[in-house]
Formats: structure tokens, C-alpha cells, sequence
């Protein structure tokens, strides 16, 4: 389970550190892609094989189905972490999240996001505004 909030820099080289607390769950194959949010998400090699497994299972008819694999696959690249756990963004990846500089690394339970400081900062306030309103209607209370 990936949890917690960390607060990293994109350095000259476009890399990022990924906290040990989290890159300790993501492991060797983690892959790193576009999200449906204004993020990336990281996710383990194993929680990324049962994504691709279910994207597979979808009718490929369905122009829906071929969007997603599209936006998922081909955004998507190995996470290959050197000794002080940083990982490479490339560019696409980054415009994508609008990242430049400041950002926040966070455990979302099956896997981690990264957003630009600013894009994150926004989240938060609409998840501290709304989360009681959303607990309720996902039945969570």
C-alpha cells in the first residue's frame, strides 16, 4: 500500500526522487504513464500487468477501448531508478503534467502520482472542500 505525501524537485537532468517509503513498494518493472487526471501515475509491475490484462480483455471495436490503451501504453515508460532512487521524466510525460520544477510525490494506495506543485496544490483544495460530500455519495461514511 503506497501512502503519504512528499514534496521533490525536478532536477537540471529532469529527474525526480521518489521516496524510499514508496519506491520500496514499486520495486524493479515499475512503469510510469499518463493519468486521466492532470498527473502521472507509477505503478508496480505487478498492478500494471493486471491493468494491461483488463485494457486486453476490452473488444478492440470499441474506439473507446483503443483511446485508452493508446493514451496508457503509449504514454507509458519503465521506471529505471539509479542509486539515489531517481527516475527520468521525459518530456511528453512532463508536458503532459505540466511539470517544470516543484512537485509532489503521493501513495494513492495500488500505486504513486506525481503532479507539478501547483496542479497537486489545487487538488487538495478541492478534495479538502468536497471529500465529506464524496464520502457520502460513494457510501463511505
Amino acid at each position: 500500500m503506497f501512502l503519504g505525501e512528499y514534496e521533490r524537485s525536478l532536477d537540471e537532468k529532469c529527474r525526480v526522487a521518489i521516496p524510499v517509503e514508496l519506491r520500496t513498494g514499486l520495486g524493479i518493472g515499475a512503469v510510469i504513464t499518463r493519468s486521466f487526471d492532470n498527473c502521472l501515475c507509477i505503478y508496480p509491475a505487478a498492478r500494471w500487468e493486471v491493468l494491461a490484462n483488463a485494457l486486453d480483455d476490452f473488444p478492440q471495436v470499441r474506439s473507446e477501448a483503443r483511446i485508452l490503451a493508446r493514451s496508457l501504453f503509449g504514454g507509458a515508460v519503465p521506471c529505471d531508478f539509479d542509486r539515489q532512487g531517481r527516475i527520468v521524466i521525459p518530456a511528453f510525460l512532463r508536458e503532459h503534467a505540466g511539470i517544470s520544477g516543484e512537485v509532489v510525490v503521493v501513495g494513492v494506495n495500488s500505486h504513486v502520482e506525481v503532479w507539478s506543485r501547483a496542479a497537486w496544490l489545487q487538488q487538495k483544495q478541492r478534495f479538502e472542500k468536497e471529500s465529506a460530500q464524496l464520502a457520502e455519495a460513494l457510501s463511505l461514511r
